[in-house]
């Protein structure tokens, strides 16, 4: 599986008070969030963006690396033992003879591209989705938190502090991404959810020689079947009182993205979005031509 190579492209449209909320915003965060800078000593890392395939990914690579290394797989993919093999960076190592791998949501340092060379930063795997599936999915989830209604949260919070993560946190996710993936494609490998949902035993190969790890047919075979719906189903901790598996996903109860909504976004999108990994959010016509055809 080849990784995405983010292109950049032109933004456009007047700034409105918004954009300039969400450019402080991100000027603000890029320069103090130094948790990528910080974690450093891994074989390789996994982000992902959020509602984007996170647990599905760490649990299915979780369980190659059982199956190839001898060793327990975790016993939920929801609780605690999901992060046997595969934590947050701050999780200590239940298998020290493992490779060592993190996964989390992190947003890097805007020096990260500057320095990257010059320390050990591990190789990162970016896991990407189409933003509007990741936002019905995360409203879906949230709609009794957040109290309003779809295209109220579709406009979202420019200032990142009214909801778990909005269009607003997904545009500087993979602004932020695509300049590193950008500067480093060796070192950076994007995928999309979507395609490694298609064909995901060339998806984890290609992750694991990323990362520098042999995995075996036999591994990534049982990986696979492992982390299916119906097994990752048998695998949910019915205790920790989230259900992670949506299965009305796409069912009527699920909000939409009509022409007002998409309006929103796409205003959004134009003004602020520099990196769309391939994803055809209706914007290239806003474009400049040479930008649209690359």
């Amino acid at each position: 599986m080849n990784s995405i190579t983010p292109k950049q492209m032109s933004t456009s449209g007047a700034m409105t008070a918004a954009d300039w909320r969400f450019a402080l915003h991100c000027l603000n965060r890029d320069w103090t969030n130094f948790a990528m800078i910080r974690y450093r000593d891994f074989d390789g890392f996994l982000v992902t963006g959020q509602n984007s395939g996170t647990q599905w990914l760490k649990y299915m690579l979780s369980l190659a690396l059982a199956a190839e290394y001898g060793v327990e797989p975790p016993q939920y993919f929801n609780n605690a033992s999901s992060n046997d093999i595969i934590g947050h960076p701050k999780h200590k190592r239940k298998y020290p003879q493992l490779p060592r791998i993190a996964s989390a949501h992190s947003i890097p340092h805007a020096a990260l591209p500057l320095i990257y060379h010059a320390m050990n930063f591990p190789p990162y795997v970016v896991l990407v989705r189409d933003m509007r599936d990741a936002l019905i999915s995360n409203y879906a989830k949230w709609r009794e938190r957040y109290q309003v209604p779809f295209d109220v949260y579709i406009a979202g919070d420019p200032s990142g502090s009214k909801y778990v993560c909005d269009a607003w946190w997904y545009v500087r996710f993979l602004n932020a991404w695509g300049r590193m993936a950008t500067a480093y494609p060796g070192r950076i490998l994007t995928l999309r959810y979507e395609d490694l949902r298609k064909t995901p035993a060339p998806g984890l190969a290609a992750i694991g020689r990323h990362f520098g790890i042999s995995l075996s047919d036999r591994a990534i075979e049982a990986a696979v079947q492992g982390s299916s719906k119906s097994a990752m189903q048998a695998r949910e901790d019915p205790k920790t009182g989230e259900k992670v598996i949506r299965v009305d996903a796409g069912s009527e109860s699920d909000p939409v993205f009509g022409p007002h909504e998409k309006a929103i976004l796409a205003r959004i999108l134009k003004a602020n979005l520099r990196y769309d990994f391939g994803y055809d959010y209706g914007l290239r016509e806003a474009m400049p031509a040479t930008v649209a055809a690359a």
